[in-house]
């Protein structure tokens, strides 16, 4: 369609989502501090505001339409957007160079570009609550409320493990009842941090560790991630540049590692055990379908919300635990260091591998986790210039790897994996994929013996919590899943620079797959150094061996077990009494829950056509997404308030 802009007839795309969206797709980036265009439109900050025929609002909210007249700077909308700054940094924590964002930080850069060097307002100091508790590092004093990590939370990855508290001035993001990060349903996914425009939410910082270790003369044996090449280059200004694993390569050796080795050789090893381990399945026709587990935030989901499906996880451990313990258990005899003097530094592009190399039963085979954030700032302090550092191959034997093992990188390669270790075994005729909706694809096999064989790939929490869900209910029948708990996969893990959006996700995938294709082996079947260290080692996929070292086990971690607990009870014939069950989860709970059960009390004593309604708590109904949710003898209400929780009652009412 076409729009003025700026006084110029511009064609914009039709089906844009908003005049924000329209503008940017034509190269007008409009100021934005809540927008995201994966959540629902927020529009609480107002940076985006323009004129549209004759009149100021925000261009997140509004539609394009034939003809509309649009203003994108002028003399009132550069002040209104100077104004919200000042207001903004008057009640902000400015201690910008010691923040973990400084430098790559929104906020920051608005202030820089509209010129703002003095701050009209009185400061304003915000409650400065910080919580150390986990990976995710959280500090209000430097929360604008734009509520992008809210929304990311709660709409994309389904938790809800934060939410807005209090009002006005008062108005704070925390977990409910304040309780620190740590205790709640949070799956450390970090895309609350992916999404976050200043520092108010970060990741442990672990660099310091890693210095630590050099000084204590350890054995440095670093170990990167294929995401990490895809995406570190936006950081160092090294686009297009195919060769920048060999690059950091040299790096890492230059300033101290003594060997570094590739993620995607334990991607291969990984891949391999997996396909054996879905085929005995196949086989035995248990434990299906087969959900992968090489992302530790999906598998912390899975122990929150379905531990019922915890034996259809794939035990092998994921490409990092697999590589330490190999490393660990083989290679250090191999070269004759006492694994306790090797010091295993791995480079992810994930918060959530941080809490997956401190699992109990994990912890001592990776020492550290950096992220692909740690991993730019210890290159640019060191002064060195990636650019000309020539690039140097990953050391022998684990330096080796296939496409497929460069292809976990982004969503859909470890099912690619398994297929590819597969194929010849299951005699693969026909191959058909297909998406059902963003985030969800469908693939059929069909093999020479008429067999056809089901997978799922999907990525995202919330996604996840559709199909598991559909599985459930019988209305998905499929043989195996990969779950990514980040949009796109890896190349979005919450350890990645920001900005982290879909923009930039895309082109990250783009880099890993011209990357995977200059790769020369395509299977990791084709992988003589992995296929070596099962003659070696391992002797085959599932032998005893093979289960010791590269598997391992999972916990429920479901916070409350407990039954219902009895509010208002009724001593008659369960047929006689309609049984309401709210649930007081936290993420019910902070949408609302416990007003609707004051509400549910109170009409129950007060209402003649009510008074035979038992009323009772319970806790987690595994519909977190659609909080605050209310049980009405067997029927879920979902996104409940009182009005609609009276009509169901009412039917049920009627029909007794």
């Amino acid at each position: 369609m076409k729009i003025i802009v700026n006084g110029k007839e511009t064609i914009i795309n039709d089906n844009a989502r908003n005049l924000l969206e329209a503008l940017r797709d034509v190269g007008i980036e409009i100021p934005n501090l809540c927008y995201l265009s994966e959540t629902s439109i927020y529009g609480a900050c107002r940076m985006c505001i323009v004129e549209v025929d004759g009149q100021l609002m925000t261009s997140c909210s509004i539609k394009p339409y034939e003809g509309m007249n649009v203003k994108t700077h002028t003399p009132e909308i550069y002040e209104m957007r100077r104004g919200i700054l000042e207001l903004l940094l008057a009640s902000h924590n400015r201690d910008c160079t010691t923040c973990e964002r400084n430098g790559n930080c929104k906020l920051q850069k608005y202030a820089e570009e509209f010129g703002i060097r003095k701050v009209r307002f009185d400061k304003l100091d915000k409650s400065n609550i910080i919580d150390y508790s986990s990976i995710i590092i959280r500090d209000n004093s430097k929360c604008i409320l734009c509520g992008d990590c809210v929304r990311v939370c709660d709409e994309v990855q389904s938790i809800g493990a934060i939410d807005f508290a209090f009002r006005g001035f008062e108005a704070q993001v925390m977990p409910a009842f304040g309780e620190e990060l740590a205790n709640t349903n949070c799956v450390l996914c970090g895309q609350c941090v992916a999404h976050c425009p200043t520092g108010a939410l970060t990741f442990r910082n672990d660099i310091q560790k890693v210095y630590k270790a050099m000084e204590e003369g350890k054995y440095i044996i670093g170990m990167m991630a294929p995401a990490v090449r895809a995406s570190i280059q936006e950081e160092l200004g090294l686009e297009n540049d195919v060769v920048t694993a060999g690059r950091i390569v040299n790096f890492l050796k230059s300033i101290g590692f003594n060997k570094v080795f590739d993620v995607a050789f334990a991607a291969d090893l990984v891949a391999y055990e997996e396909a054996h381990e879905f085929k005995e399945r196949l086989e035995k026709g248990e434990k299906l379908p087969q959900f992968t587990s090489c992302c530790p935030g999906w598998v912390k989901f899975a122990e929150h919300n379905y531990p019922e499906f915890l034996e259809n996880l794939s035990s092998v451990k994921s490409p990092q635990q697999a590589l330490g313990s190999i490393i660990k258990r083989y290679y250090a005899k191999e070269i004759g260091i006492d694994p306790e003097d090797i010091y295993l530094v791995s480079i992810m592009p994930c918060t959530a591998k941080k809490f997956e190399a401190e699992r109990e039963e994990l912890s001592g085979e990776v020492d550290v986790v950096i992220t692909t954030k740690e991993l730019s700032q210890i290159i640019r302090s060191s002064g060195f210039n990636l650019k000309d550092i020539p690039p140097v191959p990953f050391d022998r034997p684990y330096g080796l790897s296939s496409q497929s093992g460069l292809s976990f990188g982004k969503t859909g390669g470890v099912f690619s994996s398994v297929l590819n270790v597969l194929e010849d075994e299951l005699e693969v005729e026909s191959v058909k994929t297909e998406e059902l909706e963003k985030g969800i694809r469908i693939t059929t096999v069909k093999t020479k013996n008429g067999k056809s064989i089901t997978g799922v790939v999907v990525f995202g929490l919330g996604n996840t919590r559709k199909v598991i869900d559909k599985i459930k209910e019988g209305n998905l029948k499929v043989d195996i899943v990969e779950v990514m708990a980040c949009d796109f996969g890896c190349i979005g893990g919450g350890g990645q620079p920001y900005p982290n959006d879909t923009r930039v996700r895309t082109k990250r995938s783009k880099i890993l797959s011209e990357v995977v294709g200059i790769d020369v082996l395509i299977s990791p079947t084709e992988n003589y150094h992995m296929l070596s260290l099962y003659e070696k080692y391992l002797k085959e996929p599932l032998s005893h061996i093979a289960h010791e070292v590269l598997h391992t086990t999972y916990k429920n971690r479901k916070r409350i077990n407990n039954g219902d607990i009895e509010i208002l009870p009724l001593p008659i014939e369960k047929e006689k009494k309609t049984t309401v069950k709210v649930c007081l989860g936290t993420s019910c709970y902070s949408k609302g829950s416990y007003e609707i059960l004051s509400e549910l009390i109170k009409l129950a004593n007060e209402e003649e056509w009510a008074k035979d309604l038992e009323i009772k708590g319970t806790f987690c109904l595994e519909n977190c997404g659609k909080s605050p949710n209310v049980i009405v003898n067997d029927k879920i209400v979902s996104e409940a308030n009182i009005e609609k929780i009276k009509e169901v009652l009412k039917e049920d009412v009627k029909k007794g």
